[in-house]
């Protein structure tokens, strides 16, 4: 029953995910300040993150969690990283003048872009 009860987690979690991408995508086209809805779409997977790595805690033997702990906060200083230098951009290319005011809806996107990446690899650990 736990593998089916996991499997049917698993469906719900990447199929929630698929339905925020694609609202996000739709705000994208109908908002006039779509920069809300990159920011949106990045707390959304922020928040799946955390969902999805509690899971696969859950479904992770005893002896293989602090290898996923280890694993994580090795993501984490990563993610750290990759989001300082999309800050970086954001704002030396506003500064160059290259650069408008609402352009940070691709600094989220690319950062929410990231967190996802690291979602589907967790995902992929519960088939």
């Amino acid at each position: 029953m736990l593998v089916t009860t996991t499997l049917f987690s698993h469906a719900q979690t990447a199929k929630t995910i698929d339905e925020m991408e694609s609202v996000h995508k739709e705000c994208m086209r109908i908002k006039e300040d779509s920069t809300v809805c990159s920011r949106r779409f990045l707390a959304q997977m922020d928040s799946m993150l955390l969902i999805v790595l509690n899971e696969v805690k859950q479904n992770t033997a005893d002896d293989k969690q602090a290898a996923l702990t280890v694993e994580q906060a090795a993501w984490n200083k990563k993610k750290g990283e990759f989001f300082k230098k999309q800050d970086e951009t954001f704002v030396y290319n506003l500064k160059d003048g290259s650069w408008k005011k609402d352009m940070i809806r691709l600094i989220y996107r690319q950062k929410a872009d990231y967190v996802l990446k690291r979602i589907r690899v967790l995902l992929k650990r519960l088939n």
